[in-house]
């Protein structure tokens, strides 16, 4: 258990703060901004606005633009091209040619070229606006602000083979692709207080999204994983710390019994309890270093293992594991237990003459236990039974540790098992009952093709500042009526045209209820809305509020839409010639993302379910060898007195199974808990993860848990066939 507890809690540090380490490194050597404003366009007297800001350190500017990229297979795929000239955020260059303003071509994401086996020199052909442009491959960067670059918030992970980003300087952008906008991303330096109000007076309906490293994904999902994986560790650390006591205290008594008449000979030499006392001690000193020691040994494999499986998650330049000084502490801790536990254990266990020691084993008085008072029931229990129940109780701290074992071993598997499962189920919620489109499609212009598509359903997504709040932007999503979208309240409810809806997650987090009133105030709009909410909505993706077009419109409001969700058979013929139609999303990719998502992470939770099973199996093996060394004399009697070898494995296999009863349904609650409490540190603004538990899972947890205990049992139960009867009894004599 030592061994155990350093290697989760260093192990895991490793690499949750190399993570950290990493990052921090990546963002500072790129001067990454702290905020993002997104506009239809910036002035020079828009800019010098902001700058007064207080709070504002620094700004810079860049375009930004959408583009199509070319493929020999048909695929569509997209990048977003911008210019670096202004830039605070600065690229970092892998390969090629550094940066330059006078250079035509393309510095292009390091992901999305191993993806599409793009090398520098290669050439792309991208369209934009309907103009396609070759533009040469200057290079291969990496940017701090798009270290978990997903292209676009319909995927929940990265997807490189479609989505990509690159730079371009402003003479590429102008000349060659055509644009002739104004500056549309605002990069900012420092923390002003209120900035979302002051953005709203400065821009009006141009500001189109205002972000932070909280509220941006491509930065907040990759620092948000540090602190998922430090929850991690220090859950994992406390659970095998806190059994690492028991399993010392046990395994020092286990010791002294099968040392009794050592102990007898030096007490009767005259060395002192306490010197014996000191001596036991320091096995506990002993076992720990040695856990301690094989823990630190082995951890940077541990840590390695874990940061492998964020690689593919986070485009960062170099990664490396590091140890804070916690890790420090904690092994100081310990030791500090198992050398306790030891003094504890062995303080007990010395107390007597050395005559008593001689005599081997010495016996506890046997105590009527609170069960003998029902006489009725005690009589009716078969005398193993009987047995069993007078034996656990006499020795509660064996018991105690046995249970605690198996309860925080069924903790651990519901976890373990649970957290895949409650992905999976956000997965199949969001793609099989809250939408039920085939594809998703980008529209440029509504009004232009809106009596094209009579069977589909529109959707307007726009980023929001809602009052009251958690103090960050929502999203407002507006839909026409249609059967794509059918997202049901808590009460089983659908949205409809009386109020507005909000999500569980934000409402939890702004501490919204039904009947409130909400003030909105859509970005691209200018205007504030007040509606009345009508139902918590439980979808765990796009965190914000819903509304209908009828009355969104009613109140005066614009409906603009740009996603349409349509089923293929519908449109099919429609799609080819749709210059409208500036991307399409199909909903089996979104699903397929969604599950890569879910793989990436598989190898952490068979860990969890790995370290579950070898902690029953040593807690259950050192219960079962201490149970054993305990009652030898007790076996060895009743084998005298006639009873069968079968029978004294049956007495054993009686007390093991208590145990692991009482420890299943303790674990029970405590599963739910502990999934509850992981699956929440994954949740973010944008996303709310949910606790998802079937009876498969308890199911498999329980046969998981009965086979290690029943497998300990049949082990330990192995040893009364070599029973000693003579041995064991002769020490009286």
């Amino acid at each position: 258990m030592a061994f155990l507890s350093i290697l989760i809690f260093v192990g895991l540090q490793g690499a949750w703060h190399g993570l950290e380490v990493s990052l921090d490194t990546y963002i500072k050597d790129s001067s990454l901004a702290d905020s993002w404003v997104m506009s239809t366009g910036f002035s020079k007297q828009d800019i010098d606005e902001i700058k007064t800001i207080n709070g504002v350190k620094q700004t810079g500017e860049t375009t930004r633009i959408q583009v199509k990229a070319d493929t020999k297979n048909g695929r569509e795929k997209q990048l977003f091209l911008e210019t670096f000239q202004s830039k605070l955020t600065q690229p970092h260059l892998v390969k090629g040619e550094k940066l330059q303003d006078d250079k035509s071509g393309l510095w292009l994401n390091l992901n999305y070229a191993k993806a599409n086996k793009l090398k520098v020199g290669d050439r792309m052909t991208i369209t934009s606006q309907g103009r396609s442009v070759s533009l040469k491959v200057l290079g291969l960067v990496q940017s701090a602000d798009r270290i978990y670059f997903t292209g676009t918030e319909e995927f929940i992970s990265p997807n490189d083979a479609d989505y990509g980003y690159g730079y371009i300087s402003s003479a590429t952008l102008r000349h060659e692709l055509g644009y002739q906008g104004d500056t549309n991303v605002l990069e900012i330096k420092g923390q002003p207080l209120k900035i979302r109000d002051k953005l709203v007076t400065i821009l009006g309906k141009r500001l189109v999204a205002y972000n932070d490293r909280h509220t941006l994904v491509d930065v907040s999902d990759a620092l948000d994983r540090v602190g998922q994986i430090r929850n991690l560790s220090y859950l994992f650390s406390f659970i095998f710390i806190l059994l690492a006591i028991l399993a010392m205290y046990t395994t020092i008594r286990r010791l002294i019994e099968t040392q009794e008449k050592e102990i007898a000979i030096l007490k009767a030499l005259g060395i002192s309890s306490w010197k014996i006392g000191w001596h036991y001690t320091s096995f506990g000193l002993l076992v720990g270093s040695a856990g301690a020691i094989l823990g630190l040994a082995i951890s940077p494999v541990m840590s390695w293992f874990v940061l492998g499986t964020q690689k593919d998650m986070f485009a960062v330049p170099s990664w490396t594991i590091a140890y804070s000084m916690s890790s420090v502490v904690v092994i100081l801790l310990v030791l500090s237990i198992c050398i306790l536990a030891s003094y504890l254990a062995s303080r007990d266990a010395i107390q007597g003459l050395p005559a008593e020691f001689l005599r081997g084993n010495k016996q506890k008085v046997g105590r009527q236990v609170i069960l003998e008072r029902f006489r009725l029931l005690w009589q009716a229990l078969r005398f193993e039974h009987r047995w069993a129940i007078r034996d656990a109780l006499s020795n509660k701290v064996r018991m105690f540790m046995g249970i605690i074992g198996v309860a925080f071993g069924m903790m651990l598997l519901i976890a373990g098992i649970g957290m895949p499962q409650s992905i999976n189920h956000l997965v199949d919620k969001a793609y099989h009952e809250d939408f039920s489109y085939d594809t998703r499609l980008h529209i440029a212009n509504y009004d232009a093709v809106k009596a094209n598509y009579p069977k589909g359903q529109w959707v307007e997504i726009k980023q929001a500042k809602f009052t009251p709040d958690d103090g960050y932007n929502r999203l407002l999503i507006v839909i026409s009526d249609g059967d794509y979208v059918n997202m049901k309240t808590e009460s089983g409810d659908p949205v409809k045209s009386d109020g507005i809806y909000v999500t569980k997650g934000f409402a939890k987090r702004a501490k919204l209820t039904v009947g409130q009133e909400l003030e909105v105030t859509p970005y691209l709009d200018g205007k504030s809305y007040r509606f009345k909410i009508k139902g918590i909505i439980t979808s765990e993706t796009n965190q914000g509020a819903y509304i209908k077009q009828a009355l969104f419109e009613k109140e005066k409001g614009k409906f603009s839409p740009s996603t349409l969700l349509i089923r293929d058979r519908d449109y099919a013929d429609n799609l080819k010639n749709d210059k409208q139609v500036i991307s399409r999303i199909k909903m089996r990719d979104q699903e397929k993302n969604a599950n890569d998502f879910v793989a990436s992470l598989m190898s952490i939770f068979l860990m969890i379910v790995g370290f579950a099973i070898l902690l029953v199996v040593v807690v259950l093996y050192n219960l079962g060898s201490l149970n054993f060394v305990e009652r030898t004399r007790d076996y060895a009697t009743l084998s005298v007195l006639g009873f069968k070898k079968n029978e004294l494995r049956r007495i054993t296999m009686l007390e093991n199974i208590g145990t692991t009863a009482i420890g299943w349904l303790l674990g029970l609650p405590l599963g739910f808990w502990f999934l509850t409490a992981y699956v929440n540190t994954f949740s973010t603004i944008k996303l709310e993860y949910t606790s998802y538990v079937t009876w498969h899972n308890i199911l498999l947890s329980t046969v998981i848990v009965v086979l290690c205990s029943m497998s300990t049992t049949v082990f330990i139960s192995s040893r009364i066939k070599h029973l000693d009867r003579v041995q064991a009894l002769k020490g009286v004599e």
